[in-house]
């Protein structure tokens, strides 16, 4: 049930928006172009080598294709790996807690908006966060079989085939977590985690030297260097932040339930030191992962994606405390529905009628529930607010399913019609250098016209680029106008705010 539940989420109109610049549309066309130069070691990105990142999503995108070179088999495997997070929730949750909190996890991390939006995305923050998390059941597992460090390991290689040295935040948690539970000294004298960790290399190593043998030192140049080390020590492309940035991401993203995330916390806390056994892992885990990116200085919401499984598990097993009575998660339940309530207007975008329907309809299900649950105010309670609380998240998610194709989408197909055979260059042009950022769709102008595409910015550099040679181009229309006076510019295709059309020199040549 929770699988099909999932899929719906997941797969529900799941092609019908556009890809979005830039990172969905740049895995999509690298898939693409697998196909084009039949290379699936040393990838390729608008007809150049590209080796950015680790490679598994796109080779497990590339053989989509064949049903078609479209957004939904793009985000296949996102989706995909959304679905397996959730039942991964599940069994986690279960583990920890026992079966109410394993079905409960996976209702509350179904209603995180981010964590839905990211399923619907086609990068590769899913995939890593289902290894991460396939991973640590492999962990939970290992005090009872010491042979799930064979999984632990295989999962932490495949973590780092999906997005390189993110992967290593999984077994660095390992590691802090077998020191917390008192079982590091034990663990490394079994035989079995250093078959795991014989697995791990086994599964990413052979790649990495493959690529460093094709491209030599660029290669970590780029791989390590640009794309890890400078996003550390520096914010690139504009994605600055401070040390409450992904507070307020959390906030936003997990709303409402990040409103009882802190308190969760606490419970927790308190009952495994009251017991004295079970794994802090569930806890150490999203800790890492949250400090370690607020320590980085680029600062993109889908860093912290891996924590809400976490926080979703940390969060059923608080609502289950406060259903049977417990006073300290029923006040943490209340004051968490008392700040969401107060926030929804700054969280929830629909206009005003949404959301009082909303709360009529919560209002009547409170007096039901209530009703129903004669002697049990708790239950009731907490029944209310679940009920507010996923209500909430369904009027906000309302948009994922249905967003239409940017206008980028027909230009480009008019574009790709223009040539036959093997592709011709395509040039965006942009006049005003400032306002690059709101007209770059330079990669899913790729994808969707199956040409290469350059990006020309100023009217010096368009000369430059252009030449003396007939050029198909894309501009917005308000650029038009800023095309050099030397070329006649011809419209083939209008979708404002883009016009697709072709220069011909008339002058100077």
């Amino acid at each position: 049930m929770l699988a099909g539940a999932s899929g719906l989420l997941f797969f529900g109109n799941l092609g019908r928006g556009s890809l979005q610049d830039w990172d969905e549309a740049t895995y999509a066309e690298i898939a693409r172009e697998i196909g084009v130069f039949h290379d699936w070691i040393h990838l390729h990105w608008n007809y150049l080598p590209w080796f950015n990142k680790a490679p598994l999503y796109i080779w497990l995108t590339a053989p989509l294709y064949t049903f078609g070179v479209n957004a939904f088999w793009a985000r296949a495997v996102s989706a995909l790996a959304g679905v397996g997070v959730i039942l991964l929730s599940y069994a986690i949750g279960k583990r920890l807690y026992g079966r109410p909190v394993g079905v409960g996890s996976a209702i509350v991390l179904g209603s995180c908006y981010q964590f839905i939006a990211a399923g619907r995305f086609g990068t590769s923050d899913m995939l890593l966060t289902l290894f991460l998390y396939a991973g640590l059941y492999a962990y939970l597992r290992t005090d009872k079989g010491p042979s799930w460090w064979y999984a632990v390991g295989i999962f932490a290689g495949l973590a780092i085939m999906t997005k390189g040295p993110a992967g290593l935040v999984g077994p660095a948690a390992i590691g802090v977590t077998l020191l917390v539970d008192r079982r590091f000294l034990s663990a490394l004298r079994t035989r079995h985690l250093w078959g795991g960790l014989a697995a791990a290399l086994a599964i990413a190593l052979p790649w990495h030297i493959a690529s460093y043998v094709q491209y030599g030192p660029a290669f970590f140049n780029q791989y390590l260097g640009n794309m890890v080390v400078g996003r550390v020590g520096q914010s690139i492309e504009g994605h600055t932040g401070n040390a409450l940035t992904y507070v307020a991401y959390l906030r936003n993203q997990f709303f409402p339930w990040a409103y009882v995330v802190p308190l969760a916390l606490l419970v927790f806390a308190r009952d495994r030191l009251r017991a004295r056994d079970g794994s802090w892992v569930i806890v150490v885990f999203p800790a890492m992962v949250f400090a370690l990116y607020t320590l980085v200085q680029t600062k993109l919401v889908w860093y912290i994606l891996p924590i809400y499984p976490a926080l979703a598990i940390l969060v059923a097993a608080l609502l289950l405390r406060a259903v049977k009575g417990d006073v300290l998660a029923l006040a943490a339940v209340g004051l968490g529905a008392v700040a969401a309530v107060v926030s929804v207007p700054h969280a929830v975008t629909p206009d005003s009628p949404v959301l009082v329907v909303a709360f009529a309809g919560v209002a009547t299900l409170l007096l039901a529930h209530s009703w129903a649950v004669k002697g049990a105010p708790g239950r009731a309670a907490v029944g209310v607010v679940v009920a507010f609380f996923l209500a909430t998240v369904a009027i906000r998610a309302s948009d994922l399913y249905t967003a239409g194709d940017l206008p980028v989408v027909s230009i480009a197909q008019t574009a790709r019609a223009a040539v036959s055979g093997k592709p011709v260059g395509l040039v965006l042009f942009i006049a005003d250098p400032e306002q690059v950022m709101d007209f770059d769709v330079s990669h899913s102008l790729l994808f969707y016209s199956h040409r290469p595409v350059q990006l020309t910015v100023g009217a010096a550099a368009f000369e430059q680029t252009v030449g003396c040679r007939v050029q198909d181009i894309v501009l917005p229309v308000k650029d038009v106008p800023s095309v050099p006076p030397r070329y006649q510019f011809s419209a083939v295709r209008k979708k404002p705010p883009l016009i697709h059309g072709a220069v011909v020199p008339v002058a100077g040549c």
